[in-house]
Parts: structure tokens; sequence; C-alpha cells
């Protein structure tokens, strides 16, 4: 899949991988996670549980000069969602959950916590604000 297909519009790419590096969104991973144990959702003020829609991503080629090795978790809802990085988002990996925090723009993902901390991004340094706004989880 060509990078190029993409629509300018935020989205959030979210690479997880185990302490070994290996990448947990892909089938053939010992222990990966298969999409029907992944649940991304934002609560309202009462609680109330409304889930975002994600997919997963293939690994893909940007041009000829950079290649994203890992699939990714993939969701414009949630960053359409963001409004502010005061609002907290929530993902489910099967029994642990963790929540995100995102600042976007008009076209990216400027910065994502996890926990509150800092998530880095997979591709560091990258001119491209697609390639940018793609981060990652290690657990």
């Amino acid at each position: 899949m060509c990078a190029c297909s993409f629509a300018p519009e935020p989205v959030l790419g979210l690479v997880i991988k185990n302490s070994a590096g290996l990448d947990l969104l892909n089938t053939k991973t010992a222990g990966y996670f298969d999409k029907s144990k992944i649940q991304l959702y934002v609560k309202d003020a009462n609680n109330a549980v409304t889930a975002i829609r994600f997919d997963i991503r293939e690994p893909f080629n940007y041009g000829s000069m950079q290649k994203m090795e890992y699939y990714q978790l993939s969701s414009y809802e949630i960053a359409i969602k963001a409004k502010s990085i005061e609002n907290t988002f929530y993902l489910k990996l099967g029994d642990k959950v963790y929540e995100l925090n995102l600042k976007t723009n008009n076209k990216a993902v400027e910065k994502l916590l996890i926990d509150k901390t800092d998530a880095p991004r997979e591709l560091a340094d990258n001119k491209e604000q697609y390639l940018n706004s793609i981060y990652t989880l290690k657990i």
C-alpha cells in the first residue's frame, strides 16, 4: 500500500511492540493482539462508553526512501475527536487499559501521551506529517 493514498486529515497511527521490539499487531507474532481483543473508546461525563473506530493498517512504503515495517492501529476518528490534549481516550489491549491524550492540528497528531507519558514517534525526525503521526507503544 502506498502512503500517497492517505487523506490529509489528522490520523493517529500506533505501533504496538513487545519488550523485544516485535510487532504485536502482526498475526505471525506470538502473543499478538487480534483486532477483536482491542478496544478504543472515550467516556462521557456520566462514564458512558462510546467506541471509536479504528483499523489495523498493514506495513507500507512511503516513496522510495521510507518504509513502515510494522502494522499500526490507525484511527481518524480519535484524531478528529481530540479537541484538546486534556481529552482522555482509552485503549484496551487484552486486559490492560491505557489512557491516551492527543494534541492535534488540522493535519496531524502533534503529540501523544500514553498514561501521561510522551510516546515516541516510530519514525523520528520525519518531514511528512502523516508519518510523524505514527507513535510507538512498547509493552
